[in-house]
């Protein structure tokens, strides 16, 4: 019988390729169940494409009105991306998995979609493992840390002073300063439009609502690991704040 021999340093991308290859039968459908009461309780209503305005879709049966502004946790058989606004614009989040309460969020999402299988972000993390490969291709992004906050070793703040700013404004801060190392974005609540804190160092994360932090993708290439999340995808709340 022929063997193929896998170096022992491949082995977990060997393994990231076969979870790839037989996502199709490991993965659920995707759907995205929400929920009008916290903990996964209440009344439930199954989506399972993309829907730009929730408007559009009906309540749980016997409850009148529709699925906008109805959800306060959900349950998502892949990853999702959520949003506060129909179109899906302002604040939006990629959920996966069960979230039991969507804190600030609670009763604000209008439109949602779904993004990829659970199983592919997984792979990726495997990917990652591996010496001398990355899981993320040229482009792309390393993934946020919702309800993280990466407090001290600040390099500089922005105050946004207008709205349309979120995460990803911060993200791209960071990205364009060469001293950056990592990032805090904190959403309005001690200022009206949120702020931005850019890292000259990558601290230790803690859990707060109040915030989501991410590392810069050049950062983790020299060789420094990724924190690990205080906390899963979930909602953005006031809280404490980074400074």
């Amino acid at each position: 019988m022929l063997r193929t021999l896998i170096p022992r340093s491949l082995a977990p991308l060997a393994l990231a390729i076969c979870m790839m290859g037989t996502g199709a039968n490991a993965e659920q459908a995707p759907s995205l169940t929400l929920f009008n009461s916290e903990g996964l309780e209440g009344a439930a209503v199954v989506v399972r494409s993309d829907v730009a305005n929730l408007q559009d879709v009906a309540a749980a049966e016997g409850f009148d009105g529709t699925a906008n502004d109805y959800a306060f946790s959900l349950k998502a058989e892949g990853l999702w991306q959520v949003c506060m606004d129909a179109g899906f614009e302002t604040r939006c989040r990629e959920v996966s998995g069960e979230v039991m309460t969507l804190g600030e969020d609670a009763g604000s999402i209008s439109s949602v979609r779904y993004l990829r299988p659970a199983v592919m972000a997984q792979a990726d993390a495997s990917v990652s493992r591996v010496p001398g490969h990355s899981a993320s291709a040229p482009g792309t992004d390393e993934p946020p840390m919702f309800n993280t906050d990466f407090f001290g070793s600040d390099l500089r703040e922005i105050i946004y002073d207008g709205p349309g700013m979120d995460w990803k404004s911060c993200k791209a801060a960071c990205d364009d300063d060469r001293q950056c190392k990592a990032w805090t974005y904190v959403i309005p609540g001690r200022t009206e439009y949120g702020e931005c804190f850019l890292k000259e160092a990558v601290p230790e994360p803690s859990e707060s609502e109040c915030c989501v932090s991410g590392v810069k993708r050049s950062t983790r290439r020299t060789g420094q690991a990724l924190p690990p999340a205080a906390a899963p995808l979930g909602g953005l709340q006031s809280g404490r704040r980074s400074h």
